[in-house]
Parts: C-alpha cells; sequence; structure tokens
C-alpha cells in the first residue's frame, strides 16, 4: 500500500492585496514558529504521502491536476468511497479537455471500486475504460485488474471441435495467476519511479516559486523575534483555502522557511513534533517528511522519537516510512528491530518500506532477515521483491541465500521470481539449475518461467535444450508455455516437430497447432495443408 511527494502551488503575486495578505500570514506563522509550533501525525503506511497545496485559481489544468491528486491522497488514506467520488467529479469536468488523465482517473476509480468489493461496478469502469481509451497506458494494469475480479479469466474454445484444450486451461490459469504478481511488481516499480519524478517537480517548483517568497520572507525576517501575540490564522485573508483547512499555508511557510533557513526550518518542525503539540496530522506528517529530506542526521532523532514513542498509530507509522528517505546507516536496525518484533501489522510494513528505501547494503541484509522469518508470506515477499529490484550483485547473493535456506515453497518461488529479475549470470545458472533437478516439480516449473521472462536468445536456447532432455510430460507442457511469447524460427521449427510426432501426447501437438495458427509463415501454412492430407 504503499506513498508520495510535496508538489507546491505557486504563492500569487499578481496584485498587492495578495501581496498583503502574503505577507501578513508569513508574519503570523514566523511568530507562531517562534513561539513553538507542536505536533501529531498523519501517516499513511507504506506510501509517502504528497503534502497537497493550493492549486493557482487562474489555472484550469492545474486545478485539474490538484482533483486528480485529490483522488489518488484518498486512496492512499483507504478513503476509497470518497476516491471515487473525487474521480466521478474529475472525469465529468475534464473529459474533453484532459484525455490523458481521464483514463488514469477511470482507472483509480475502479481500482477504488475493486477495494470497496463492488467488482460489477469495477467491471463496468473497466470495460468503459478499455473501449474509450483504447491505447491507454493502463490497458495493462487494467486488464490485470480485470483478471483479478470473480470469474476473470476466460479459456478459449476451439470452434472446429467444440471442446476445450485441457493444457490451455492450466497455462492460462497460470498465466493468470503469474501475471497478478508480476502487476503488483510493476504497480510498486511505478509508485517508485512516480515518486523519483514527483520529487524532480517539486525540485524544480521550489525552485521558481524560491525566488517569489524570497522576497517575502527576507522582508519579514525581523518578525521571528516577535512574541507570540498574534493568533496563528490567517482569517483576515480574503483568499479562498483548499479544502478549508489553514494547515495548508503554514505548511507552505514551513517549506518556504526551510528553503531559505534550513536550520530554522528544522527547529520549527521540531517544535510542531514535540509531545504536548496542538498542531494537526497534516501539519505533523508534512514535519516528519521535512524532516526527513532536509534534516539529515540531526533529524534522526527527533523523527526516531516519534516512530517509538507516538500514541498515535498513524502518526508512527509515517515516521517509520520516511526513516527510509534520511539513508542514515544507524536507523537501519531500528527499523530491523520495528519489522522483526512488532506485533502491529501497519508498524511491520511502514518499516518494511523504510528498508526498501534505504540505500545501504545493510538494509539489504535487514530485507533478507525479514524474508527468512516468521512474518506473514506476504511482507516475506514483499522484502524480497525490494531486495531484486536493488543494483548490483549482492541482492543476487542475498535472493540466493534466501532460496537456499529457506524450505518454504511461496518463500523458494519469490526467490526464483526475484532471480528472474536479474540479469547476472549467477542468477540464470541458478535458474537453470532448479529447472534442471529440484525434487519439486512447482519449483522448476516457477524456474523455467523465470528462465522464459530473462528473455534473449541464451533463454530459447536454454528451454529448447530443457525440452529435449526432459522427461516429465507436466514440465514438458511448461516449457512448451514458457516458449510462446516468442516467435523466433528455432520455436517455430520446434512447434512443428511437435504438431508433426505422433509419439507426442495429442494434447500438446494440439496445443502446438493452436499457436502455430497465429504464425503468418509461408512454412507454416505448408505444413498444416500436409497435415491435412494425412
Amino acid at each position: 500500500m504503499l506513498h508520495t511527494q510535496t508538489q507546491k502551488n505557486e504563492v500569487n503575486h499578481r496584485s498587492a492585496a495578495g501581496r498583503r495578505i502574503l505577507s501578513l500570514a508569513i508574519a503570523a506563522a514566523l511568530m507562531v514558529i517562534a513561539g513553538g509550533f507542536a505536533s501529531q501525525t498523519a501517516a499513511q503506511k507504506l506510501k509517502s504521502e504528497k503534502i497537497t497545496k493550493f492549486a493557482p485559481q487562474g489555472n484550469k489544468s492545474d486545478a485539474a491536476k490538484a482533483k486528480l491528486q485529490g483522488g489518488r491522497d484518498l486512496i492512499s488514506d483507504e478513503e476509497y468511497a470518497k476516491a471515487i467520488e473525487k474521480f466521478n467529479e474529475y472525469i465529468s469536468t475534464y473529459a474533453k479537455e484532459m484525455e490523458k488523465d481521464v483514463d488514469a482517473a477511470m482507472y483509480w476509480k475502479a481500482y477504488s471500486q475493486f477495494k470497496l468489493k463492488t467488482f460489477d461496478q469495477a467491471k463496468e469502469t473497466i470495460e468503459r475504460l478499455l473501449k474509450t481509451y483504447d491505447k491507454t497506458m493502463w490497458k495493462a494494469d487494467a486488464q490485470m485488474l480485470l483478471a483479478q475480479l470473480p470469474n476473470g479469466i476466460k479459456v478459449n474454445i476451439d470452434p472446429i471441435t467444440v471442446t476445450v484444450d485441457p493444457v490451455e486451461v492450466q497455462a492460462r490459469v497460470e498465466e493468470a495467476q503469474e501475471r497478478i504478481r508480476e502487476v503488483q511488481e510493476r504497480a510498486q516499480e511505478r509508485t517508485q519511479a512516480a515518486q523519483g519524478r514527483a520529487i524532480e517537480r517539486a525540485q524544480a517548483d521550489q525552485e521558481r516559486q524560491q525566488e517569489r517568497v524570497q522576497a517575502a520572507l527576507e522582508r519579514m525576517r525581523d518578525f521571528d523575534r516577535v512574541g507570540v501575540g498574534v493568533g496563528i490564522g490567517i482569517s483576515g485573508s480574503t483568499g479562498s483555502q483548499n479544502d478549508d483547512d489553514p494547515c495548508e499555508f503554514k505548511i507552505v511557510v514551513l517549506q518556504a522557511l526551510f528553503e531559505s533557513d534550513p536550520q530554522r526550518g528544522i527547529a520549527a518542525a521540531t517544535d510542531w513534533l514535540k509531545p504536548g503539540s496542538t498542531q494537526t496530522q497534516r501539519c505533523k506528517s508534512a514535519a516528519l517528511t521535512l524532516l526527513a529530506r532536509h534534516g539529515g542526521k540531526a533529524a534522526t532523532p527527533t523523527i526516531l522519537n516519534v516512530a517509538r514513542n507516538e500514541t498515535d498509530p498513524k502518526l508512527r507509522a509515517k515516521a517509520i516510512s520516511v526513516l527510509g528517505q534520511t539513508n542514515d546507516d544507524s536507523v537501519v536496525d531500528a527499523l530491523r528491530d520495528f519489522a522483526l518484533n512488532s506485533q502491529d501489522n501497519d508498524t511491520v510494513e511502514a518499516a518494511l518500506f523504510a528498508l526498501s528505501q534505504h540505500a545501504s547494503a545493510r538494509a539489504i541484509t535487514a530485507l533478507g532477515e525479514i524474508a527468512m522469518s516468521n512474518k506473514p508470506v506476504a511482507l516475506r515477499r514483499t522484502a524480497i521483491l525490494s531486495i531484486a529490484n536493488r543494483p548490483g550483485e549482492p541482492p543476487v547473493d542475498a535472493l540466493l541465500k534466501i532460496y537456499d535456506s529457506d524450505q518454504n515453497l511461496e518463500i523458494r518461488k519469490a526467490a526464483i521470481s526475484g532471480l528472474a529479475r536479474r540479469r547476472s549470470d549467477r542468477a540464470g545458472v541458478k535458474l537453470l539449475e532448479i529447472a534442471r533437478s529440484s525434487e519439486n516439480i512447482e519449483l522448476r516449473k516457477a524456474a523455467i518461467s523465470g528462465i522464459s521472462r530473462r528473455g534473449g536468445t541464451g533463454s530459447i536456447d536454454t528451454l529448447l535444450g530443457l525440452y529435449d532432455s526432459e522427461k516429465n510430460e507436466e514440465l514438458k507442457n511448461q516449457i512448451i508455455y514458457s516458449l510462446g511469447s516468442s516467435n523466433d524460427p528455432r520455436v517455430v521449427r520446434k512447434m512443428i516437430e511437435i504438431a508433426r510426432n505422433p509419439q507426442t501426447p495429442i494434447e500438446r501437438r494440439r496445443h502446438a497447432i493452436g499457436w502455430l495458427s497465429r504464425v503468418k509463415d509461408p512454412e507454416v501454412l505448408k505444413f498444416l495443408e500436409e497435415l491435412l492430407k494425412q
């Protein structure tokens, strides 16, 4: 479930009134910071929270993006019903002007309906998406979501013989299961990539906004020595506020303070997070994010204190999740303890997410321990995926150790899937070893599928060699299925050989002929004609 970056809205200086409002608000905020803000946080599990700001009133495109992001934030907060309302509003408002984003809104609407188990509505939304936007980048994800709905897997029936190919049934079930796992992995990869892009956009926004805010901050700098005689509200403002949340503007000011003077920003954010703080969860959550991003090692004790002692479970989980952004090696042991020793699932998931974001080699070791622990299999699989996504050879070492040390079938299959994602020669050698000699057929089938997913001419050679040497008919079927995604001439020749050989089981011959029927090749057409004459 899994967290996003700060997206800034520009401060409007188009009028003298706007400048006066900004100056008063910054002055008030700095006065309260000087008097001491406090903090209690709103956190999300396994997801980086986006700190949304005011959308510029005169820019319809930015307003649309803010509305779409609002729906995504509601999904992050598991407010699925509200998210559906937000996406419906977006779709009805911007269907003609924002086509590239409307398909995204439709996908996330269907996802929210799926989470609420309103499967018929989710199916209707997905089908509408695929029909309206046939070239959408969300097509694969939508199809995978559709496959997860009840009765979502369909098997073709031979229109001539009116029979169902049992090999194809089994193959498609396994294919759907594998694709569901892969789409979950891709979803996490997409989330991490989106976080990276959001950071880049936020940095560009910060540079543009800093020039506008800097002058105002310089003029108001003397206010930070004034007492707490002025309240924190901006009731004198004539401008509108996003969702009527006064915390939004204070976050803008706090972020501007971090950019202008990081030390004073750290001090202010720390005050927001002290015990007894009256700040809202949103403000405290923003303070944690800013401390993790800008505070360096000096901010680690403050964030760790919230992670260990905060009574609000969501705020505690947020503090744990942002520790991974610090890249401070000293937090790895704490994150490992949270993951392995906590009985609270949110805490475990937050620690696992933080370790997945931490770049150190020690984090890989900690993830490996979680993968081989007695935690639920789903969490252990997530740890293995985090290892598999890291660059270099150390992740390969960790995956090999997990496979060799753990006898749990699902964990070993997850390790195989992780090895299939690596281009390392050692990973390929291990997959071939499992495919040839494992005593468990399910592991051998997983390894065969992994070899296929690695791709390349070497994988085809390996699979063809395995087919010729394999004695187990079930595994031979798996090899043929794994070869079926390639149109390589060598695969075409192997399918012809299988279809021609009367000693080959009839089900596999029929499967080979079905595969050949999709190949537009003169040699294949000639072969099929010859078969009819026999």
